[in-house]
């Protein structure tokens, strides 16, 4: 269901994503990117991106990487191909396979870094994903996690009014799949808080290394480690 969700907007998924968020987006990506560096210790990373949709996260984390004068190996993971055909126009660089979270086609410790954004709401066992991208990962290595949530402040609520309000709206306007944006606020609505998202990581054997909100506290930024 997911897979077909994402398939029937694939091609406008980008235009959307800057739209609705007037850029944001792009500026939660970088900062994201830049925390999870700041505590990478590997030379030259093997970074796997779940959920890498048109690979936007994958693109950013390179440039982190290049700023750095860094270089890496990169994978993307996803359910649609739709979304698959449009990171292979944007990151030809990286290794894009097609498959499930729970199910991740990846050997025990092949990963220095995992990075998930704004895929971990749509896992339907978000459970065994979790316990998968803890498999994945090397010992000592890192999961950055970017998703929305719900935020109590006047800010956030105002933020999640818009979300609610004017995201389905437009998102319907330009892709004609209404419902495809009208599962983003349900997904967000129906989400762990970060702090009880923490707890759940911790349970798999992660430990929480930075947790952050991002303007308009509607997104937050995650960096764990595999213990």
């Amino acid at each position: 269901m997911v897979g077909e969700l994402f398939n029937s907007i694939a091609e406008r998924y980008d235009l959307v994503n800057r739209l609705t968020t007037l850029g944001l987006d792009r500026r939660w990506r970088k900062k994201a990117c830049e925390l999870a560096l700041e505590h990478l210790i590997a030379e030259r990373p093997k970074i796997l991106d779940v959920a890498c949709g048109t690979g936007d996260m994958i693109r950013c984390m390179k440039k982190g990487l290049e700023k750095r004068k860094a270089t890496a190996e990169f994978y993307g993971l996803d359910c649609s191909e739709r979304m698959l055909e449009v990171a292979r126009r944007k990151v030809p660089f990286a290794r894009l396979v097609i498959g499930s979270a729970e199910e991740m086609p990846f050997p025990d410790g092949s990963f220095d870094l995992v990075s998930v954004a704004f895929g971990l709401r749509n896992f339907p066992d978000r459970e065994k994903a979790i316990s998968e991208m803890h498999r994945v990962l090397k010992k000592d290595g890192l999961l950055l996690l970017l998703e929305f949530s719900r935020n109590g402040s006047l800010l956030g609520r105002l933020a999640w009014f818009y979300t609610k309000s004017f995201v389905p709206f437009v998102g319907g306007l330009l892709t004609g799949k209404e419902e495809a944006y009208e599962h983003l606020w349900r997904s967000i609505k129906a989400f762990p808080s970060p702090e009880e998202l923490s707890e759940e990581f911790r349970e798999f054997g992660f430990e929480s290394l930075l947790l952050r909100w991002c303007f308009p506290r509607i997104a937050f930024i995650m960096v764990l480690r595999k213990v």
